[in-house]
């Protein structure tokens, strides 16, 4: 039987994938996540989830090939893309407050990109979701800036908390939005069956 390995420490994503009623361990990857001069949103993304997939399958595999056999890595990067640039996570009340800003009144994405990595292969996927913001009054943004949600998101906004009232219209996945794009986890899943005998 397969071990599934989730390589992630988001807490969001270990929620998301509980739904699918699967058991797996969890090994969050320690990797330099900087973005590179002139990498695009997408490659951005991609080049992240691989690297994490690799780097957990690599550190938690060992030397034994029947071992290896039987591990697959799960892992998952999750961005914000507006007007083709990158927003992270916010690192102050301010930051918070400038990327909220931008976001007012427009239309971003959430992309977010995964790859399972096996023994001799990997199977990987980009999903994309489009959020429109409402038109937000500074009081609101400032009142958000003061909680402690915004500050380990993507974004600096959470959909599965208050920074869903922020939210006029989403387009695609909402669970890829929180991290963790499930539709396309459990396709992924399936095509490597590691979910035949669950009946997804």
């Amino acid at each position: 039987m397969c071990e599934l390995i989730l390589a992630s420490g988001s807490s969001r994503r270990h929620s998301l994938l509980n739904q699918l009623n699967l058991e797996y361990r969890v090994v969050a990857p320690n990797m330099d996540e900087t973005v590179l001069e002139d990498e695009l949103a997408t490659q951005y993304v991609r080049r992240i989830a691989i690297q994490k997939a690799n780097s957990v399958y690599d550190s938690s595999a060992s030397n034994s090939s029947s071992n290896r056999d039987k591990k697959a890595v799960l892992a998952a990067d999750t961005i914000i893309s507006f007007q083709g640039k990158i927003i992270g996570k916010p690192t102050d009340k301010q930051h918070v407050q400038h990327i909220l800003q931008q976001l007012s009144a427009e239309e971003h994405e959430v992309m977010t990109a995964l790859c399972l990595k096996m023994r001799d292969y990997s199977i990987e996927s980009t999903v994309t979701t489009k959020v429109k913001f409402k038109q937000l009054t500074k009081a609101q943004i400032n009142t958000y800036s003061l909680t402690n949600e915004p500050y380990d998101k993507a974004g600096a906004y959470a959909i599965q908390g208050l920074g869903a009232t922020f939210i006029e219209y989403i387009l695609g996945s909402y669970s890829n939005v929180m991290g963790l794009p499930l539709y396309e986890v459990t396709r992924l899943l399936n095509q490597a069956k590691i979910l035949k005998n669950h009946g997804i």
